[in-house]
């Protein structure tokens, strides 16, 4: 695909929909963070992403998710918590 040609389609949908503030980098950075939220692993984040270190994934969408500090929380209640 030329890339001239996505991004121009790109154009006409985001504001079809009236998303006038969101840029084709927001998507790439949603596609990781909901993999991510999802419990993939940051290596297969980091090759779908094309990155070529897991630091640049982990430093650029290693970010702690509200939820997955619930989870970690919740783990550690399991581990010293009382039945």
């Amino acid at each position: 695909m030329e890339p001239r040609n996505v991004n121009r389609r790109f154009e006409q949908a985001r504001r079809a929909v009236g998303l006038e503030w969101l840029r084709s980098h927001d998507l790439r950075h949603a596609f990781a963070t909901f993999l991510l939220h999802d419990g993939q692993e940051m290596r297969t984040v980091m090759d779908l992403l094309g990155h070529s270190t897991i630091r640049l994934t982990a430093d650029t969408y290693g970010h702690v998710l509200p939820s997955k500090s619930r989870d970690a929380a919740d783990g550690i209640d399991r581990v010293i918590g009382d039945d």
